[in-house]
């Protein structure tokens, strides 16, 4: 098991490597195997559901959410993804259930996102995005209670958001923009981003300490991202924006050094 943990942390490296920097310059080294496991969890449910051919995604999706249910329902599986996934849940007592809300909100993305107004925005991040951010917190316990649920869903809000605004170049060359894009839509998108981010921030009182420095450089990371959302202003949809990377390094370097300030202190 240590080295299916091993290869997932690995994986994760090289999928997505400023999460995997936060994971280990923020997170307890207790729960680092973990968030990553279920990261790669959530990684390969994504791609299960919004990859390769259009033709037999459905196919393979459902060969891949017969395969989660079955690990859950046996609690043994010869997938190492799986089997680290279901050693994840009987170590830190993260939710079955939320498991199966997060594959059964992908099930009905498969490959297409179409929000098309706020109301089909909203039901995507209640169908996949909370679900997700429920996931990936969810390894310790102090966040599985009522106050953070519900606030986990404003920092889902906030991130999906300014993800999407982010993107929109890229969805409205592929025709299928997410979100409304005209001028005036535009700019109350970027509003409707920038309140949700200043809710979001109402989670940190009721995080366990030792996550408030990982909550507080997401959120932080996302208000760099919106930041260079409103620069690009009209040109949302042409010009993809991305992460500044720099600037995202320096944030998270700066809390490294306070979180260790707090750990001596």
């Amino acid at each position: 098991m240590r080295s299916t943990y091993q290869d997932i942390a690995r994986k994760v490296r090289r999928l997505e490597p400023p999460y995997y920097a936060a994971t280990r310059l923020l997170a307890p080294s207790w729960l680092q195997p973990h968030i990553l496991c279920v990261y790669a969890f959530a990684h390969a449910t994504d791609t299960a559901a919004d990859s390769g051919p259009v033709a037999g995604r459905a196919h393979r999706f459902h060969a891949w959410d017969t395969a989660v249910r079955a690990a859950l329902a046996d609690r043994r599986t010869d997938d190492p993804r799986l089997a680290a996934l279901l050693h994840t849940l009987e170590r830190t007592g993260l939710p079955e259930t939320w498991v199966g809300t997060f594959v059964d909100g992908m099930a009905g993305d498969l490959g297409y996102r179409d929000f098309g107004s706020e109301a089909g925005f909203q039901a995507y991040v209640d169908r996949v995005s909370h679900p997700l951010m429920l996931l990936l917190s969810g390894v310790h316990p102090g966040c599985r209670t009522r106050e953070v649920v519900r606030a986990l869903r404003d920092a889902a809000e906030a991130a999906q958001r300014i993800d999407c605004l982010s993107d929109l170049a890229d969805d409205v060359r592929a025709g299928r923009p997410c979100l409304p894009h005209t001028g005036w839509q535009l700019r109350g998108q970027i509003e409707l981003a920038r309140q949700a981010l200043r809710r979001a921030r109402d989670i940190l009182p009721f995080l366990p300490p030792e996550l408030v420095p990982v909550m507080t450089a997401f959120l932080d990371v996302h208000t760099l991202q919106l930041r260079a959302v409103e620069r690009a202003g009209p040109r949302l949809t042409r010009t993809t924006v991305r992460p500044p990377l720099l600037a995202s390094l320096k944030v998270l370097l700066s809390a490294r050094r306070q979180h260790m300030k707090g750990a001596l202190s």
